[in-house]
């Protein structure tokens, strides 16, 4: 699922006060030590024990019937929570990739159908549904299902669901999505572990997105999480807007205490497309509460990999490479290019891999070009996907010049600044520990536009208190309205500090998204860019935060423009580019 900024928050676009700072400084001043960031631990690496167990791999012909690309989906989690990293699905031309990549074998292959055959007798427990007539309850039936530890069987499968433990076909006859909600939330809430968005088959882009039509197929993805985890699985359309009983249900799921917060809610919030995009899809805007943020993480087989190997959770498990050993020279232009869109998931399993591979080789064919590069990544790889995230550090080390970011906005996919004023607090905590289990110091953060004055004056100075965060490099929402138009055209940067001398460097925003439209400044040639970069003032410190949404790949853009670059302007990881901001502000 491709994750698109909501161009309708544009209305909520106002004038952002921001101080200024000027370009010339006085470069041998040393600037003020930086706290010492909060330790996470130290990681042991006698304890980390994977899992030895044999894998089967599920062919999941594109073919089987919905129903049955669900149960499936049901049966891995079920088999991986009993014994974890053992059921590998092969649905996606990636996934297979994964195996190779990880060096791991499969002990067996079977074909869907025949793994649904064994998985029913493994697990004989079952939930009875009618996909057919019950179609915008499948979130109700999989949080009945995955809490009870049962597959999910339409009454059209073979095999078929003799002897319920719960039927749905009967105990949600007649049930609106809202009532059902709540209904499936009193019996089996207590048993789950968070909460997860899955759209059950409405139309994404209908002329009223109050009320889409109902006439897409569920997709399996992320479901096999949902079992291994018991997640609460929930879609309410409405359930953002005021005054709907979708709201009343989903707020009362979301504030019955059974969960932390700030919440993470896994999946997708694919409802209430509005001008191009999914005017909730961070969640934070969602309900009065303003609790959640979302992990985008529509992806399969992460109940294989969330318990094939234990979570990442201390720092040195993962080591970036040494930062740029660079002095800043007020003569000089510094740039750092991020690769965005890591926070979500789907990506980093699939395209994220490709373009990985396609740096690497351009490093290998020539490492006088291999340029520094930083890449934004999901801090819940850590939990969801610790072996995915050891690859991608152990191929940034076969460069020795990639890097890695927090991706927006820290901690979880979210408006920071909107949350409540305790959330806020429990975000920054959570985005610190992330910063240091992954051994770096610089977020990607989103917000939206209108808000961030609350963000330069009482969000970010929160990063101050830890010192693990030293570099913000923001994205407004919607992406074409800057964050700070009050800064001076030569502004790049401001250093803000606190009374003990900590610091960190808030960047201005820059974008590029596609090299196909001159007259768009988010869509420039590399020719057109690298002019805009030798343009800047010399001593400028800044930031170029790259997605595909326009069509840009790391061929068309990044690896095309190193070549055209003059001498004065060299290219720094993000750590770096905050750490030379800073030290230009003494």
């Amino acid at each position: 699922m491709r994750k698109r900024q909501p161009l309708a928050l544009m209305l909520l676009a106002t004038a952002v006060v921001a101080s200024c700072s000027g370009v010339a400084v006085d470069a041998a001043k040393t600037p003020p030590p930086q706290k010492i960031p909060p330790s996470c631990g130290t990681f042991d690496p006698s304890r980390v024990k994977p899992s030895t167990q044999p894998i089967t791999v599920v062919r999941v012909e594109p073919s089987l019937p919905p129903p049955t690309q669900l149960a499936i989906a049901a049966c891995a989690g079920l088999h991986n929570r009993k014994a974890g990293g053992s059921v590998y699905l092969d649905s996606d031309p990636h996934d297979l990739g994964w195996l190779s990549e990880l060096g791991l074998a499969a002990a067996a292959t079977v074909g869907g159908e025949e793994f649904l055959s064994s998985c029913v007798a493994a697990f004989p427990t079952c939930v009875r549904y009618d996909y057919a007539k019950q179609k915008a309850l499948l979130p109700n039936v999989l949080t009945a299902a995955a809490a009870l530890g049962a597959v999910p069987l339409d009454a059209s499968l073979k095999p078929s669901c003799a002897s319920p433990a719960f039927d749905a076909v009967a105990e949600l006859a007649d049930k609106a999505p809202p009532v059902a909600t709540k209904f499936v939330f009193s019996k089996f809430g207590a048993q789950t572990t968070g909460l997860a968005m899955l759209n059950p088959g409405y139309e994404q882009s209908p002329s009223s997105p109050k009320s889409p039509a109902l006439n897409q197929e569920m997709r399996p993805a992320l479901v096999d999480l949902v079992f291994s985890e018991k997640l609460f699985v929930v879609f309410l359309v409405n359930g953002c807007i005021d005054g709907d009983p979708d709201r009343e249900a989903l707020s009362s799921v979301v504030n019955s205490g059974q969960w932390p917060t700030p919440l993470p809610v896994y999946g997708y919030n694919n409802s209430w497309n509005v001008f191009g995009g999914y005017l909730y899809e961070a969640q934070t805007l969602c309900l009065p509460s303003r609790n959640m943020g979302a992990v985008a993480s529509e992806a399969g087989n992460l109940s294989f990999f969330a318990t094939r190997s234990p979570a990442i959770t201390e720092a040195g498990a993962v080591v970036m490479n040494p930062a740029e050993a660079v002095t800043y020279d007020p003569q000089k232009t510094y740039v750092a290019f991020v690769v965005g869109d890591g926070d979500n998931i789907q990506y980093m399993m699939t395209t994220r891999r490709d373009w990985f591979k396609r740096r690497i080789a351009a490093c290998d064919a020539d490492p006088s070009a291999c340029a520094p590069l930083t890449w934004s990544v999901s801090p819940h790889l850590t939990r969801l996907a610790p072996d995915v995230l050891r690859w991608y550090y152990d191929q940034s080390h076969r460069t020795k010049r990639d890097s890695f970011v927090l991706p927006p906005s820290g901690h979880l996919y979210a408006y920071p600044s909107s949350l409540a004023e305790k959330e806020q607090d429990r975000f920054v905590e959570a985005t610190d520990r992330d910063a240091c289990v992954l051994g770096l110091t610089g977020v990607v953060h989103w917000d939206s536009a209108g808000t961030w004055g609350d963000a330069e004056g009482h969000f970010l100075p929160k990063y101050l208190k830890n010192g693990a965060v030293r570099g913000v490099f923001p994205v407004n929402v919607p992406f074409f309205l800057s964050p700070f138009p009050d800064w001076p055209e030569d502004q790049f940067f401001k250093v803000m500090r606190d009374a003990d001398g900590a610091s960190l460097a808030l960047f201005r925003q820059r974008e590029w998204r596609g090299i196909d439209k001159e007259g768009d400044p988010f869509r420039l040639t590399p020719e057109r860019m690298a002019a805009e970069i030798a343009a800047y003032p010399k001593g400028t410190v800044t930031w170029v935060y790259m997605t595909s949404d326009g069509g840009l790949t790391l061929e068309n853009s990044f690896l095309a423009l190193g070549k055209l670059l003059p001498p004065h302007v060299q290219l720094v990881s993000t750590d770096t580019a905050a750490r030379l901001a800073i030290a230009s502000r003494p």
